[in-house]
């Protein structure tokens, strides 16, 4: 099974992944660095049925009062940021870490994380502190590949994996957009800036926290996507799973649910069906 948990913070992602998924042990490339803190995991922890990788490093390596600077200058940072480099090298050590090896899910927490970590070290390699267009051709390309590094990885070791990541509002041209105008302006620093406007209804689409077009296709890769959230029922918060579309986001389940959209965030429950 190769899963994407999407849903905005505290509807339970990271939980459902360590603590429900069906094959075990689970180990999480805990890039937002809390497995370590969260006490609901310290049993599963000393159980062993849960492992972790932290992937250490700060966003940037350089003083916020110097981050500042070269954010508005435009100006390459001064130090190379390691996070992405630390991924990269562990992704590429998955096969003779023991850990990694033991597992029978792999859950990556989170690529909302991860996206911070290599907008950074791209801006580092390009020497600037922003995109400009031929970067979101970049970005796009790492992400697809990095997406299909990890379910090659998986598939081909029979593990499952989980891939956790927040949820953005995106607008959306659709059958109601009439026309597009575009303008071109000359830039501040030299050439052209183009700028779209659309004329119409646009739809409005949940997709994945990672900007630029594969926060919209990201779901095409797995086989499942669900989004979680907590519904608020005499009072109480209830954790919810739905793994049906929902005209807003492309989910879908690769179970027989029978139909039913929300689920307790259990994958045991889900694929069983019941």
């Amino acid at each position: 099974m190769i899963t994407a948990l999407i849903g905005p913070s505290g509807v339970g992602k990271s939980s459902m992944a360590a603590l429900t998924s069906v094959n075990t042990p689970v180990h999480i490339v805990d890039i937002d660095r809390k497995v370590k803190a969260m006490s609901m995991f310290q049993n599963a922890l000393r159980a062993g049925s849960l492992t972790y990788k932290e992937i250490g490093d700060t966003i940037s390596e350089d003083g916020l009062a110097k981050r500042l600077d070269a954010l508005i200058n435009d100006a390459k940072p001064a130090r190379a940021p390691r996070g992405w480099s630390n991924f990269a090298n562990y992704c590429g050590s998955l096969e003779s870490d023991p850990a990694a090896k033991a597992a029978g899910t792999i859950c990556i927490d989170s690529y909302t994380q991860l996206a911070l970590h290599a907008r950074a070290h791209i801006q580092f390699l390009k020497g600037k502190s922003k995109f400009v267009w031929d970067d979101w051709s970049t970005w796009k390309a790492i992400w697809t590949e990095t997406t299909t590094i990890l379910i090659d990885y998986c598939l081909d070791q029979k593990k499952d994996l989980v891939v956790i990541l927040h949820e953005r509002v995106s607008e959306k041209p659709g059958n109601q957009t009439g026309r597009v105008i575009v303008q071109q302006k000359p830039s501040e620093k030299g050439g052209v800036v183009t700028t779209r406007e659309y004329q119409g209804t646009m739809d409005v689409r949940i997709a994945g926290s990672i900007e630029g077009a594969f926060g919209l296709e990201f779901g095409s890769y797995f086989t499942d996507v669900y989004a979680l959230h907590v519904d608020i029922v005499s009072g109480k918060p209830v954790w919810k799973c739905r793994v049906l579309p929902d005209g807003q986001r492309d989910l879908r389940c690769s179970f027989d649910v029978k139909g039913v959209a929300d689920w307790d965030p259990d994958f045991r429950k889900i694929q069983k069906g019941a």
